[in-house]
């Protein structure tokens, strides 16, 4: 592949886009939805293309890195992640909980990923994703899903979804995310997907969810043959 291939693919990708407009742009009156439907299209093309460029320089925010560890969570950390603990918090032994003693910047990387790991984005955790723009019936758009495992790089998540269900066999019910508006939610366990932590928005807020819902999900998963 050379350069000139490479300018090639993107003139053709930029007559392609253009086409794609020029469908709705020249029907009068105009179908506002059709153009709302590009927009976002564009819009994630935009995304995607600045997710790409910054994929090799990513690493996670240190902001998320938590002001609290409760002691539960603490005692639940291996030796070696308690030590990071133990350097960058103090213990309040009035709660019991360790609070930062330090600025989240100055948390090597290495450190800060590895609480981050382990505290934050883990199994049961609530975060927002960008799905992007997908085909037909597949899911699109940012919305929250709740992480089944971390594997560093990548996230197994389920999806959430705001709209009611009528095949509880396949669908968990999900009353309340806490840290996230109180609305009632739904987990359909066929909407069980593997995500890049780019497409995580570390910007939004992190929720959770109780350990009967994780129970809930997995027994249904396992009911229906699923791995």
């Amino acid at each position: 592949m050379t350069l000139s291939d490479t300018q090639k693919a993107l003139t053709a990708c930029q007559i392609e886009l253009q086409k794609h407009l020029n469908d709705v742009a020249s029907i009068e009156p105009l179908d506002l939805d059709a153009l709302g439907i590009r927009a976002d299209y564009f819009g994630w093309i935009r995304k995607k293309t600045e997710i790409l460029r910054e994929e090799k320089i990513f690493s996670i925010p240190h902001k998320i890195i938590p002001n609290k560890i409760t002691l539960r969570d603490y005692n639940y950390l291996r030796p070696d992640k308690r030590a990071i603990v133990d350097n960058y918090y103090k213990h309040d032994t009035s709660t019991g909980a360790y609070v930062i003693n330090a600025k989240k910047t100055a948390l090597s990387l290495q450190d800060a990923e590895t609480l981050i790991h382990s505290l934050v984005i883990k199994h049961g955790k609530v975060v927002w994703v960008n799905f992007g723009f997908n085909i037909g019936h597949e899911f699109r758009g940012k919305h929250p899903a709740i992480i089944l495992k971390n594997t560093k790089s990548v996230l197994i998540v389920i999806l959430l979804s705001s709209q009611p269900s009528n095949k509880p066999e396949i669908n968990v019910e999900v009353k309340n995310v806490h840290g996230l508006p109180h609305r009632p939610r739904w987990a359909n366990i066929l909407r069980i997907v593997p995500i890049s932590l780019l497409r995580v928005d570390f910007n939004s807020p992190i929720g959770d969810v109780k350990g009967d819902i994780l129970s809930e999900i997995s027994s249904k998963i396992s009911l229906h043959g699923i791995k």
